[in-house]
């Protein structure tokens, strides 16, 4: 393939084809979903804002040559420290987890940063160490890697934040090419420990679950969010009952609409036929950056990068929508492109800015979709 300048291959046009796609469809969401609250034009000009500040942060990484981040990648774990270490002394409370810092109007959620630290730090370690994956040390200092980042965030308390960590960290070591019987033997040990999982959540969690596996018992306590989601999504059946129409988002049956809720009130005003977009275009999304990590398998660090955006584009995917139709536990993860938030926003873009730089300075591809 001929070189375009600094570059070995174009960027992903179809990747941020689809990202594009999926803001600017959130931000129409958003703007229904806000529509009956306070200061209902804040939500949308802040998350228009923060979609416009992720393309230029996106542009600015992919004129960066990611190679430089393998050196950087203490400084990313000391920042990632300093954010996950400050949010639990003067950090906000919201739903029983203290997870935002106040920053005049703007609110900061640390977690997001320390996810795209952590996809650069695991990766950075993982390139390292690829030739003996399988050796026990090896292992163990990559469990105390996962295990501080964990820890700061089941501090909050958030366990939903720190279980995308654990599935970063599971599908990276995954494609590292870790031994079969290490898989097993961490699927066992999950399974024995998982009684003792349940001691350490506090009484809103232990509620989310409950509601989880019996909404009914409770509809109108620890029940009421998912069945309210469930009813908005039912409620639209194929094509929706309209935009700006949807009485359970409108009348503010459906908690946090514009958050962690979002697709419930595109279920309702959109049908299955938004719903199925949505879904259809985030897939594609996740499929890109494992398509990228594939073919860049020549260089580790930069396939791991493109291997844990992936894994945390496909985990907080599959938890939101599996939260908003009953299927999985309400945690609060919010939908990559989709949910209110900027700081989620803003590291959504940085993440796929990584894997485009990645993808610019690429020295072979092996298929395209």
């Amino acid at each position: 393939m001929k070189k375009r300048g600094i570059f070995s291959d174009a960027v992903d046009h179809a990747l941020i084809i689809y990202v594009v796609l999926a803001s600017l469809f959130g931000i129409v969401a958003i703007n229904s979903a806000s529509a009956s609250l306070n200061g209902h034009y804040r939500y949308v000009i802040v998350q228009s804002a923060a979609f416009l500040l992720g393309m230029l942060a996106m542009t600015a990484l992919t004129f960066f040559n990611y190679s430089y981040l393998y050196k950087l990648r203490f400084l990313f774990f000391a920042v990632a420290m300093v954010l996950l270490a400050v949010v639990l002394v003067v950090g906000r409370v919201r739903g029983g987890t203290r997870g935002w810092i106040q920053l005049g109007p703007v609110n900061l959620q640390p977690a997001e940063i320390a996810k795209l630290c952590f996809i650069i730090t695991l990766a950075g370690h993982l390139s390292r160490v690829k030739d003996k994956i399988n050796k026990p040390l090896t292992l163990l200092l990559l469990f105390v890697h996962l295990g501080i980042y964990m820890g700061l965030v089941l501090l909050q308390p958030d366990f939903g934040t720190a279980m995308v960590f654990a599935v970063i960290f599971c599908v990276c070591l995954f494609f590292s090419g870790i031994s079969l019987k290490y898989v097993f033997g961490a699927i066992a040990a999950l399974v024995v420990a998982s009684p003792l999982v349940w001691l350490v959540l506090n009484d809103i969690q232990r509620g989310r679950i409950q509601s989880f596996l019996n909404p009914e018992s409770d509809p109108t306590g620890t029940g009421y969010h998912v069945l309210q989601s469930k009813l908005a999504i039912g409620s639209g059946q194929i094509f929706g009952r309209g935009y700006l129409s949807g009485p359970q988002t409108q009348y503010g049956y459906l908690p946090e609409r514009q958050t962690d809720f979002i697709f419930s009130s595109i279920g309702e005003e959109f049908g299955f036929i938004g719903c199925g977009a949505i879904a259809l275009l985030l897939f594609l999304i996740i499929l890109r950056c494992f398509k990228d990590a594939y073919d860049s398998d020549h260089d580790p660090f930069g396939m791991f990068i493109c291997t844990g955006v992936g894994a945390m584009m496909f985990f907080h995917t599959l938890e939101n929508i599996g939260m908003c139709v009953g299927i999985l536990p309400i945690t609060g993860i919010p939908l990559p492109f989709i949910s209110y938030g900027g700081s989620s926003m803003l590291t959504c873009c940085a993440a796929i800015g990584l894997i485009q730089s990645v993808v610019t300075r690429r020295r072979r591809t092996k298929f395209d979709l």
